[in-house]
């Protein structure tokens, strides 16, 4: 599977975009401490507060035999300006 974050989202659809940015975290159980967290991080609360993005996916994955356990991404683009 593609590790590059540009090569995921096109992998899945989102290609031909203006702007796009991803906010990924891991081991938070809430999702109140994960929004906390990202908004403490300014380059993640840069991610979140950007204007020029007009769409946005969110996932959990939740994998208990794993080092976090859970796991957080927020992905977000524009395809024009």
């Amino acid at each position: 599977s593609p590790s590059k974050f540009y090569e995921r989202i096109a992998a899945n659809g989102y290609s031909n975009y203006y702007t796009a940015g991803e906010n990924i975290a891991g081991g938070q159980r809430s999702l109140e401490d994960v929004m906390e967290a990202w908004m403490a991080s300014p380059g993640h609360c840069a991610n979140i507060m950007k204007s020029t993005y007009t769409e946005v996916g969110v996932a959990i994955v939740i994998k208990s035999d794993s080092n976090y356990q859970v796991y957080w991404t927020q992905n977000f683009g524009s395809k024009t300006r």
